[in-house]
């Protein structure tokens, strides 16, 4: 894997990419930054938050710099009693929460909207983290929608309807834009609240998820 994208929706999902990487800024249309790191052309991507933000610099990524894969790292929110702050999801698909109804989601979605990662990106992936046992990591279902769910109430309507560990607002987009061309795509999220609008630990979450993507590159 020669060329890689990374992408984030805001500042704390891209920034340590930025720094620890001495990435620079290379398109003058979209907040894309290049850097070489252990000879792969890694390039990040700060999409805005949301759907179609999240699908448009996916799809401009692929098409602007013939992309091997798309990485989507960042915060989620916990949707499970069993999910902490700060824990690692591995999606072993991602979903909409909010394309409705579900027929129609999975007649215009690929796989029936089950939305799985690369093998060989998640086999890589779980290698780097058997080298870090002090995190806590679950395999299983994030769901993506057009909206910040900081309601318990809302939170656990998710929960019902999808069987989720986690929402975000960008990861199914993305990994249907990925399907959608064929390129190889994966999804790391790290818990920063509850969705229940009270604890936040946005850049917390963000920055672990980073630093495990940059041990991931170069372990390629």
């Amino acid at each position: 894997m020669k060329r890689i994208g990374i992408i984030g929706a805001f500042d704390p999902e891209v920034e340590k990419y930025i720094e620890l990487l001495s990435l620079k800024k290379i398109d003058a249309k979209r907040e894309i930054y290049f850097g070489i790191v252990d000879q792969k052309e890694v390039y990040v991507a700060k999409s805005g938050v949301g759907k179609v933000n999240a699908s448009s610099m996916t799809q401009y990524l692929i098409d602007q710099y013939s992309l091997d894969g798309v990485i989507n790292s960042g915060c989620a929110g916990s949707l499970d009693t069993n999910v902490k702050l700060l824990d690692i999801i591995l999606p072993t698909y991602v979903t909409y929460h909010d394309f409705l109804p579900v027929r129609i989601m999975k007649a215009y979605t690929p796989n029936e909207a089950c939305l799985k990662p690369d093998s060989y990106l998640y086999e890589t992936m779980k290698k780097v983290l058997k080298n870090h046992p002090e995190y806590t990591v679950h395999e299983g279902v994030i769901v993506s929608g057009d909206c910040f769910v900081t309601d318990a109430n809302h939170r656990d309507q998710i929960k019902e309807q999808t069987q989720a560990l986690a929402v975000d607002m960008e990861s199914a987009p993305i990994a249907h834009v990925c399907a959608l061309n064929q390129v190889p795509c994966f999804i790391i999220r790290t818990i920063s609240d509850f969705s229940d609008g009270v604890d936040n630990f946005e850049e917390e979450a963000s920055y672990q998820s980073s630093l495990l993507v940059i041990e991931w590159i170069k372990s390629l």
